[in-house]
């Protein structure tokens, strides 16, 4: 997925360990989390409304409280098309992360809660609950 043209672009490029690169006349831009040196990808995850609701809990717990929260919602599962969108960026090596609820309504996404970004153990607990 082309980062530059998530919702979440300009916050993920404003962060001061993330570079980007442009190449190919401009057209693509090469993201790194600079203190590893590892690129940053993005993917895009569809949920229904119950599981987006397992997803927001697990983005609004903070890092002590991640575990009880997981155990309690379980481990959200993706839909084909569903009105809940996590757009997750994250660094190959896993030390970094940024995750990016939206919800569909009245026709466009709009974003539920912050854009959370973490780093080092925790950007690995939230990846592991996200991608396999």
């Amino acid at each position: 997925m082309n980062i530059a043209k998530m919702e979440m672009a300009n916050a993920l490029f404003n962060q001061i360990y993330i570079k980007t690169e442009k190449s190919f006349f401009g057209l693509k831009t090469k993201v790194t989390y600079a203190p590893t040196k590892s690129n940053v990808v993005g993917i895009t995850l569809d949920y229904n409304p119950t599981e987006g609701q397992k997803v927001k809990a697990i983005l609004e717990a903070n890092l002590s409280e991640l575990i009880a929260v997981l155990k309690k919602e379980g481990r959200p599962a993706t839909s084909d098309n569903g009105n809940l969108r996590l757009n997750l960026c994250y660094s190959q090596d896993h030390e970094f992360a940024t995750l990016h609820l939206q919800q569909f309504q009245g026709f466009e996404y709009h974003t539920v809660g912050k854009i959370r970004f973490a780093t080092g153990d925790e950007a690995k607990k939230l990846l592991s609950i996200f991608v396999k």
